[in-house]
Formats: C-alpha cells, structure tokens, sequence
C-alpha cells in the first residue's frame, strides 16, 4: 500500500543527506546561495535563487542533472554530496578532491603528488 502525499515534493533520507552537505559547503566556503545560482547557471544549468533556497529548505527534490552542476559548483563530486557527513571537523568527511584529510584520513592524495619519479 501506498501513501499519497499532498504539497510539496518531500525528500528522502539521500535527499536530506544532500541538502545538509550543500548547506554545509556553503557554509564553509562562504558562498551564498546567490553566488551558487550564478554558478550553476554560468555551467548551463537552468536553476533560479528560488530553487536553491528551496533545496537548501528540504522542498525540492535535486536531481541528477542539478547534482552534477550544484556539486561541479562548489567544486565537489556528486559522490560527495550524496556521502554521510562525518563528524570530523576538519573536513566533515569531504576533504577537496586529491587531498587527504590529516584529522580523519577521509580522501586520498593524487598519486602524481606522493609518487617519486
């Protein structure tokens, strides 16, 4: 049996999952969500302020094509938007890409960077 829901679209735990990391990189780079928009829309991607805020309010579901572009924003990974937190507060589980995290050891380094030619 299925239930009908009314109203807005709601998230799912993934979803929720997605938005907490959004706000959280946002939060840490110091971008707004204005400055977001303009980026997501500079990469091709149709998305108003409007949508942002209501992503970053749980009453928008992010598709495929947005995570893509919001995480290629905030200079992330899909992979990384969709990923569980963790209480490091170093890095909160998304160290930026080739890198390591020297508080929990989330990511890995580039192996050009650590290799001896």
């Amino acid at each position: 049996m299925t239930h009908a829901q009314s109203g807005p679209s709601r998230v799912g735990p993934i979803g929720d999952r997605v938005r907490r990391n959004i706000e959280r990189l946002l939060d840490e780079r110091r971008i707004s969500k204005s400055e977001l928009t303009r980026r997501v829309q500079a990469a091709g991607r149709r998305m108003d302020l409007l949508a942002v805020r209501r992503i970053e309010r749980g009453e928008r579901r992010v598709d495929v094509d947005d995570l893509v572009a919001i995480a290629d924003a905030l200079g992330v990974t899909g992979a990384q938007l969709l990923e569980m937190p963790t209480e490091c507060g170093t890095c909160h589980g998304t160290p930026p890409p080739g890198f390591a995290c020297n508080g929990c050891g989330t990511g890995s380094a580039t192996p050009e960077s650590t290799s001896a030619t």
